[in-house]
């Protein structure tokens, strides 16, 4: 009986491998395990009638299933890094929060399914690109009531039960004070915070994506007014992004080309260097204003002049490139900066 046993649950366990392969996210990790447990005690059952001698054909397929359960059961477990995730970035780039207390999370999975040691520090681009943000690890996220830990760059995320919850990682209150935590709402044109007010909006396929701010708080909690795009860490410090377009509108295209992610980039990185000079006193105020015009012009430009398609014609893109490239020497010319 005990050899009986162990042969139909290694046969069970030969024929369902591509359960434990294809486990990539906590979510589907939680259900191979359950698939792997009814599968295997499927196939144990019909290898042990099958093995099983005459008139035992009964007792080899209760052996075999009880053999197959517990070997389909193991083999499709979650693994330790599921157990310690913090969560994982589905294919548009939208957090899952991990019911995971902080002090056990490891990592997480990209949005490509791929295991990240540590914490999120970064966010997506427009091609669905990762881009590390430069600052302190201990500010990229923030913890929710419940505990679940979420990256300070989403503007939105999935707790463990599925539900969508809008938030941001703090908020400036009327006095220009940082109030650090989850925050639901969104700022007006002068910089107040509208508690419950939305942020964002569904695209057409059902996938949240964040507006444009109306403005921005610096370094020394100044309001800046202005469209632009990004994101407070968990310490109040505005991290400029590229425009944002929802990741489900190039999610089965083909990449976009490296020019083209590269003046996303370009953009992103020039309006973090007239913030910075602006804080620093390197740029006077007035510049600053007037640079932060001319680069949201050239956003406007790009948003008029992409195709059906979402992307620039190379002749548009030159130009576009072109006009950075003169915003970004005027920018030098101003603070003795020799980055691009």
């Amino acid at each position: 009986m005990r050899k009986l046993f162990l042969v139909a649950g290694l046969a069970a366990a030969a024929l369902i491998p591509s359960l434990a392969s294809a486990q990539q996210t906590c979510e589907s990790q939680r259900g191979n395990q359950v698939a792997g447990t009814v599968v295997g005690a499927g196939l144990g059952a019909l290898l042990g009638s099958a093995i099983a001698g005459r008139g035992d054909h009964t007792t080899g397929a209760v052996l075999g299933g009880v053999g197959g359960a517990v070997v389909g059961n193991q083999l499709s477990q979650p693994d330790r890094d599921c157990a310690h995730a913090y969560g994982y970035y589905d294919r548009n780039s939208q957090w899952h929060a991990n019911a995971v207390a902080r002090a056990d999370a490891r990592g997480y999975y990209d949005r490509n399914g791929a295991w990240v040691a540590g914490a999120p520090n970064g966010y997506y681009d427009p091609s669905g690109d990762w881009i590390a943000a430069h600052t302190d690890p201990s500010a990229s996220g923030y913890t929710d009531a419940d505990g679940r830990w979420v990256p300070a760059s989403v503007n939105g995320y999935y707790n463990d039960r599925g539900d969508w919850v809008a938030a941001a990682s703090g908020h400036y209150d009327a006095s220009g004070r940082w109030v650090r935590g989850e925050a639901t709402g969104a700022y007006d044109a002068s910089g107040n915070w509208i508690p419950g007010a939305r942020a964002g909006h569904r695209d057409a396929n059902g996938v949240w994506v964040a507006d444009a701010q109306p403005g921005y708080y610096d370094a020394q909690h100044r309001w800046r007014a202005g469209a632009t795009w990004g994101y407070y860490d968990a310490e109040g410090r505005w991290i400029a992004t590229s425009a944002h377009r929802s990741p489900a509108a190039y999610q089965d295209r083909q990449p976009q080309t490296s020019m083209h992610r590269d003046l996303y980039e370009r953009e992103a990185r020039l309006e973090q260097r007239i913030q910075a000079a602006a804080d620093n006193g390197t740029l006077p105020e007035a510049d600053a204003r007037r640079d932060m015009r001319s680069l949201n012009a050239i956003r406007r430009s790009q948003r008029e002049r992409r195709g059906s398609d979402g992307r620039l014609s190379p002749d548009d893109e030159a130009r576009m490139q072109a006009r950075v490239d003169r915003l970004s020497d005027d920018l030098r010319q101003s603070i003795g900066d020799d980055r691009g």
